[in-house]
């Protein structure tokens, strides 16, 4: 059991959770064979996606029920535990539960992940297929029955506090063979990142150090990259490092005077300013969800953003939007577009019959109608 490629989510379902009664499902190898920005597909695998949707169709609680398991698998700091837990069950579902079903690529090789939890802290199942054999399966209520057929876990003493993940258990105190599946599976997960351009550190998953935006560019050397950053948006500012006895700070200096950067920040430059402090640390991101990333943003800038986030290959990104601008072949595909209901989740394609063409002005099609958002 062996890994050697890039791990990647291929597919994510939800059911019973928050505002997804029925199972939806989100598939990332659905795709089509266009011709154009052929780097959105990365191993047969959807890499840079947009999902859009209209207000109260989901797009925040999907990103949430994405980044479930990184509360029960993973040490991480979070912020956002409150705000996820209440109304965590669906309240129309009959389940009782809500349940997750994760599936990642590798090479040729597949490992699922799905389990059910009462609440964002309380696992009640647990199981995880490698290529189709069944290697942990755990039920919180008849743990007798448990399921453990790792060779390198066969002699774990089990020790198990049943409150925790049986995933996160075996991981912690099990040397493994070099590059086993499930290092690799709880490394991608450490590298999750979820944040929120209109929440200046409302983040789940990855974590700097520090959540002083000032200091993160002064203290990374990156006053001179932001100021260039902020120039290609448009935003010519003479910034400067300012140390006070309170801390460090960024300043624009105009004509003989400074001010702070934040005392002149419009919400736009302010978005911006976040989302470069968060690239500082995309080297170790490996997949990444913006939530509502351009609702401060002026339609190019968010185009920028777009572009600038589709040259980082190495990790899979999903932003959420309500700007049916950003439907366009010059940033996107039709097959990375998909549209949210409370019901579906599809992507464009295959919401219509008509072969699409990199020519397309996909924006009026879909204005038009021309996709129906159930298959």
């Amino acid at each position: 059991m062996y890994l050697r490629g890039d791990i990647m989510l291929c597919k994510f379902k939800v059911q019973g959770y928050k505002g997804f009664e029925k199972e939806i499902e989100l598939d990332l190898e659905k795709h089509n064979d266009y011709q154009f920005n052929r780097e959105m597909i990365k191993n047969g695998v959807i890499n840079k996606c947009i999902i859009y949707g209209n207000n109260a169709s989901g797009k925040t609680n999907l990103g949430f029920a994405l980044f479930d398991l990184t509360f029960h698998l993973i040490d991480k700091s979070k912020n956002m535990d409150s705000k996820i837990n209440t109304n965590y069950l669906n309240m129309k579902s009959k389940l009782g539960y809500a349940e997750f079903y994760y599936e990642f690529k590798f090479d040729n090789d597949r490992i699922i992940y799905k389990y059910r939890k009462k609440d964002l802290y309380n696992l009640i199942y647990e199981e995880v297929i490698y290529n189709g054999k069944t290697i942990i399966k755990y039920d919180f209520f008849n743990p007798s029955k448990k399921i453990i057929d790792i060779e390198d876990a066969k002699t774990l003493n089990f020790k198990y506090n049943e409150d925790l993940s049986i995933v996160k258990y075996i991981c912690n105190n099990t040397i493994f063979t070099k590059n086993h599946a499930l290092p690799r599976l709880m490394d991608f997960v450490n590298g999750m990142l979820w944040f929120r351009s209109v929440d200046s550190f409302g983040f789940i998953g990855l974590a700097n150090k520090n959540n002083v935006l000032d200091e993160i560019i002064i203290e990374n050397k990156k006053t001179q990259e932001f100021k260039e950053f902020l120039k290609s948006n448009k935003i010519d500012y003479n910034l400067v490092e300012l140390k006070t006895p309170t801390g460090k700070f960024l300043g624009v200096k105009i004509g003989d005077k400074i001010t702070t950067l934040e005392s002149i920040s419009s919400s736009g430059t302010k978005a911006l300013w976040l989302y470069y402090c968060w690239e500082i640390y995309f080297s170790k991101v490996k997949f990444l969800f913006i939530d509502e990333f351009d609702s401060t943003y002026h339609f190019d800038l968010a185009a920028n953003i777009v572009k600038r986030l589709n040259s980082f290959r190495s990790f899979q990104s999903i932003l959420t939007s309500h700007n049916t601008y950003l439907m366009s072949n010059k940033l996107t595909r039709p097959d990375c577009s998909f549209i949210l209901t409370p019901d579906s989740l599809n992507n464009l394609s295959s919401c219509t019959d008509k072969e699409l063409r990199e020519a397309h002005n996909i924006e009026k099609l879909y204005r038009e109608g021309l996709f129906t958002e159930d298959e």
